[in-house]
């Protein structure tokens, strides 16, 4: 995510993610703009946790994200 940039983007972001039920674990980093989230594919998936970024404002949200 580029647009990432700071702790107050890793803050949102972790509470953004983590608010979806199935997530169990995510894990920011903003030096490499990265953001790895295990979750539960049988309870939500990839398109859910990239549009919750995208409507709080992140727009380069990129794949590939992995069902843990």
């Amino acid at each position: 995510m580029d647009d990432m940039i700071c702790k107050y983007c890793k803050d949102t972001v972790t509470r953004l993610i983590t608010s979806i039920s199935g997530v169990s674990c995510v894990n920011v980093n903003v030096p490499e703009r990265t953001v790895n989230v295990t979750y539960d594919s049988r309870i939500t998936d990839a398109h859910v946790i990239r549009m919750t970024l995208l409507e709080a404002g992140y727009k380069n949200v990129r794949e590939p994200m992995n069902a843990f």
